[in-house]
């Protein structure tokens, strides 16, 4: 078997109004922090940085949480982190309040009505006494009248992935647990804004389909806490322990994406149907792998992998990541969550 080269990519979270439609016009840069785009966990991102790898889940439900003690905001989708970047909530005497909202309104080019029509490059609307997202300065803490300052460049490409009604957390350590307040890899919270707790029964094993009938599938498996977890529109459906095989190079992170069968595939022995194969995501090659293959460097309980194969269609995404994504480990992750870029995949 050859060896899974390493992709690139980096990993370190619906009602209203109708949006407003676009103006047309580029909205304004110079009063916003632009952002630097950094491949880092979010606990090291610093002021004006952003995290932004969308390709780790392609599709599913989003969910935002904005954390006030650290001053920065956390973007999942189908339950797995997609984005992250510092921001500036509100001043004293003017906080940002707590709570769950959804975006009521969407304006590329809005301009404050309440604040000497201060543009808000990116405007998402949270409540309409003047709480939004938008794209601002960041001087490095809360600074702003109420809003969440975002960075330009994280600001234009949050805009393109939400509509109206998707629910936006405001977190702190009061109101909110701490896994929420200080969330990680795996959205701590549903597309409703719950707080997820943990199964009941099962503990590290578990499988409850039931939770989600339908929606796309994620697979995540972190490495350093040796854990699958099986997502399905936004809900984590079932989890288990695995262990590692023997490997000459470090794990670090692969985004997979699963394919339809060849047309010549020989039958999977464990499931009798033509045998499927999963397309790297890699900045400068692609390569497809068998299950086979993939499995080979992993050993999970075989009526785990059986469940899991029952709900794994084409288009399912599967991220195998080094850092921990339990509560334990929210934001003290290693940056071995970031692969900068592809090996070339070796021959056979």
């Amino acid at each position: 078997m050859r060896p899974l080269p390493t992709a690139c990519a980096a990993l370190a979270a619906l009602l209203a109004l109708p949006a407003v439609a676009a103006t047309g016009k580029q909205p304004p840069k110079h009063t916003s922090t632009i952002g630097t785009e950094k491949l880092v966990v979010p606990a090291k991102l610093q002021r004006g940085e952003y995290l932004w790898v969308p390709e780790v889940s392609p599709q599913g439900p989003v969910v935002m949480i904005v954390s006030l003690p650290e001053q920065k905001a956390y973007v999942y989708r189908n339950g797995v982190i997609i984005g992250a970047a510092t921001v500036s909530t509100g001043k004293k005497g003017k906080e940002t309040p707590t709570g769950v909202y959804t975006i009521l309104q969407k304006n590329e080019d809005h301009y404050s009505n309440l604040y000497n029509n201060a543009p808000m490059p990116y405007m998402q609307r949270l409540t309409w006494s003047g709480v939004a997202l938008h794209a601002g300065r960041l001087p490095g803490y809360a600074a702003s009248h109420g809003c969440v300052r975002l960075p330009y460049d994280f600001a234009q490409k949050l805009y393109g992935v939400t509509k109206t009604g998707l629910t936006v957390v405001v977190s702190d350590t009061k109101q909110f647990p701490v896994s929420v307040a200080h969330p990680g890899l795996v959205a701590p919270v549903t597309t409703t804004g719950a707080t997820v707790t943990e199964p009941a029964a099962g503990g590290d094993l578990f499988w409850r389909p039931e939770a989600a009938p339908e929606g796309p599938v994620t697979i995540l498996m972190t490495v350093e806490d040796r854990r699958i977890r099986v997502f399905r529109g936004g809900l984590e459906i079932g989890r288990a322990p695995f262990v590692l095989g023997a490997t000459q190079r470090p794990i670090t992170l692969h985004v997979l994406t699963r394919l339809e069968p060849a047309a010549d595939a020989a039958p999977d022995p464990a499931t009798g149907r033509p045998a499927a194969r999963w397309l790297m995501v890699s900045g400068r090659e692609e390569d497809t792998v068998s299950t086979e293959q993939l499995l080979g460097l992993f050993t999970i309980a075989p009526q785990f992998l059986a469940n899991v194969a029952g709900v794994v269609t084409p288009g399912t995404t599967l991220v195998v990541t080094q850092p921990a994504a339990n509560a334990a480990a929210r934001t003290t992750v290693t940056d071995n969550v970031v692969a900068v870029e592809a090996d070339t995949p070796s021959q056979d």
